[in-house]
């Protein structure tokens, strides 16, 4: 599966979980306009976190209220 349309990247800071990398990722898709509270993102990731080239982690998080 290939995901391009609408994608939007940034280098952030490294995370620890999945946790730290949700909210790293609604923080920095508010910031640049991207969401708003209570918004849907789609987020992929590679698991062990740090390892190139293993994008197998995809999850829908709802961004939080401030």
């Amino acid at each position: 599966m290939v995901l391009v349309w609408g994608l939007h990247c940034v280098w952030a800071e490294n995370a620890h979980s999945v946790a730290q990398m949700v909210e790293n990722t609604c923080k920095v898709e508010v910031v640049e306009g991207f969401a708003n509270p209570r918004d849907h993102l789609i987020v992929t990731a590679g698991m062990p976190f740090g390892e190139p080239g293993k994008t197998n982690l995809l999850r829908i998080a709802r961004v939080p209220e401030q």
